[in-house]
């Protein structure tokens, strides 16, 4: 755990879904993580054949109707005025975004952040809207969240060095295992080792921010990568909701991107126009954590509470390296927290993330032109 702390008339050419939303995303405390922006109702967005993107899901869309072909003809119109400092429209006509630029399987939801890309949940900044029976998204959200899952350059970079952080330490011991005597700590330090073992055999040349029981204030963190001079920054840290012992799953966080607010906050002030170091690393930071994020979910079978975005952390907002932190189950779930203990289901979280670090990508079932 990283503690801190209706119904539209439509043509008859589209054809929207309703369906309710369900899964571990009700109930969150709030000291730990609860998507904001969620509608109680899901509208399925039309989906072209090819190329095709849909997007939307927390364990919920239950319900999704294929539609005609977008048109792709009628351009993106201005609804409101434009952004300061930017040319263009604020609002985007998502068909005609869509089949001038998206070669991927992507699900939008009318009045509700939560899309899917290519299977895996992502939290948008702004709930696309249904206008005049077109469903339109804010800019920011395409330059930032969709635009760069396109850029088909590498994700992993030539240099093949990473700092490891394993969460919390000394007097910080993190969350407790519901099912025993075992903290975050602990667990976290374990799955840091294994990790870089594994790497290391790799031909990567690795650090830990800790490789004992040590304290470790999170500036310290980042200077570790700063004097590595890391390619790469991955934070380990194992979730909490107490008392909820029923939310379950696995989520990856990269930094909030200035002008859009965080998918979480945890009573932490979340200022859109700040912008931090690890700003500059927008783009990888989304694309390493969904790459990541793929391959934990395709080997632990954890429920998939998808890629989340956070300004409050600490130990990523400095880093000048693309960097992402890994919440790698509730331990405040029994039957969770009881796999989390196994040594087996560690080293299955390790050999995830070591999977997702290679070139090609062998840690999706996509094919190899998936850019991350």
């Amino acid at each position: 755990m990283f503690r801190r702390g209706g119904f539209h008339p439509l043509p008859l050419l589209l054809l929207l879904g309703l369906a309710l939303l369900a899964g571990c995303e009700t109930g969150a405390p709030a000291g730990r993580s609860s998507a904001t922006g969620a509608a109680p109702r899901l509208e399925t967005l039309p989906v072209p054949e090819a190329p095709t993107l849909q997007s939307a899901r927390d364990t919920g869309i239950t319900n999704r109707v294929q539609a005609p072909a977008p048109v792709t003809t009628a351009p993106a119109v201005v609804l409101h005025e434009p952004e300061v400092g930017t040319t263009g429209p604020m609002w985007i006509d998502w068909q005609t975004w869509h089949a001038e630029h998206a070669t991927r399987r992507v699900e939008l939801v009318p009045g509700s952040r939560r899309a899917v890309w290519e299977g895996t949940p992502l939290y948008l900044g702004f709930e696309p809207r249904l206008l005049d029976h077109r469903v339109e998204v804010l800019r920011r959200d395409v330059d930032k969240n969709f635009a760069p899952l396109l850029d088909p350059q590498p994700v992993i970079p030539a240099l093949r060095r990473i700092v490891i952080d394993p969460g919390h330490g000394g007097t910080n011991s993190g969350t407790r295992s519901i099912t025993g005597s075992q903290f975050e700590k602990q667990l976290t330090l374990d799955w840091a080792l294994r990790l870089g073992a594994l790497l290391r055999a790799r031909g990567w040349e690795v650090s830990l921010t800790r490789t004992n029981d040590a304290g470790m204030d999170l500036p310290g963190r980042v200077e570790v990568a700063d004097h590595a001079e890391a390619a790469l920054f991955i934070s380990l840290h194992f979730n909490g909701a107490f008392p909820n012992t029923e939310v379950h799953g696995l989520e990856t966080y990269c930094l909030t991107p200035k002008g859009l607010p965080s998918t979480v906050t945890r009573d932490f002030a979340d200022d859109a126009s700040q912008e931090w170091p690890n700003n500059a690393f927008d783009a990888p930071n989304l694309r390493l954590a969904m790459r990541i994020h793929r391959s934990l979910i395709q080997r632990t079978g954890a429920t998939d509470r998808g890629v989340r975005r956070a300004r409050f952390m600490g130990v990523l907002r400095g880093q000048r390296r693309p960097a992402v932190l890994i919440e790698g189950g509730f331990l405040s779930n029994p039957a969770e927290a009881t796999q989390i203990n196994t040594p087996a289901y560690r080293q299955r979280l390790a050999e995830a993330v070591a999977a997702a670090l290679e070139e090609p990508q062998q840690a999706s079932s996509k094919s190899d032109s998936t850019p991350f």
